[in-house]
Formats: C-alpha cells, structure tokens, sequence
C-alpha cells in the first residue's frame, strides 16, 4: 500500500509551513467511493516517487467548512500539489495511475 503520511485537517497549514518543498494533498472521505479509487491510484505510483514527492492524505469532514473554504475543495476527491503553501497544481477529478504520473 502507498506510503501516505495521514494528517487532520486542522493541521495541514502547520504542517506545509514547516515542511516545505513539494507536497501532494489528498483531500477525500472514506465515505466516497472514487476517493477510494484515488487512494488506490495514488498508491500504486508513489513508490516511484518516494523521496521526491510526499504524499498526505486529509480525511475532510464536510463539517470542517473553514478547511473546504480555505483550500477552496469543491469536490471529492482533490489533489493539491503544494510548493512550501502555494498551490501549483489542482486536480478535481478522478485519474488512474498513468494520469497521475504525468
């Protein structure tokens, strides 16, 4: 399975100013089903991209609006490419692994 690093919610602003560097977010919920499928191609290309790209998974709570506003999640699942706390990259829908790698 991927070598995700799990984080709350409440947590990640912390934990991307201290970090640094890139950093792929995965916004989704254990209760959708194509977040479910995003896990999944996410963990079979992260070992390719160990040491390079850390990958976090935030479980969101559709009760953590200041999280949805903030990071401006409009749907699930999302992937947020971090550099240090800027965004630079936003995926809003499903891909398979060979999407991702690109």
């Amino acid at each position: 399975m991927a070598d995700f690093k799990f984080i709350d919610a409440a947590f990640l602003d912390t934990h991307l100013r201290s970090t640094g560097g890139l950093q792929l977010v995965h916004f989704g919920s254990s209760l959708v089903t194509s977040c479910n499928f995003m896990r999944r191609s996410l963990s079979i290309i992260s070992p390719e991209f160990q040491g390079t790209l850390p990958m976090i998974e935030v479980e969101l709570q559709l009760t953590q609006v200041d999280v949805v506003q903030r990071y401006q999640v409009r749907s699930l699942p999302t992937i947020l490419v971090f550099n240090g706390i800027e965004v630079v990259e936003r995926l809003e829908r499903i891909l398979l692994p060979a999407e991702l790698r690109q």
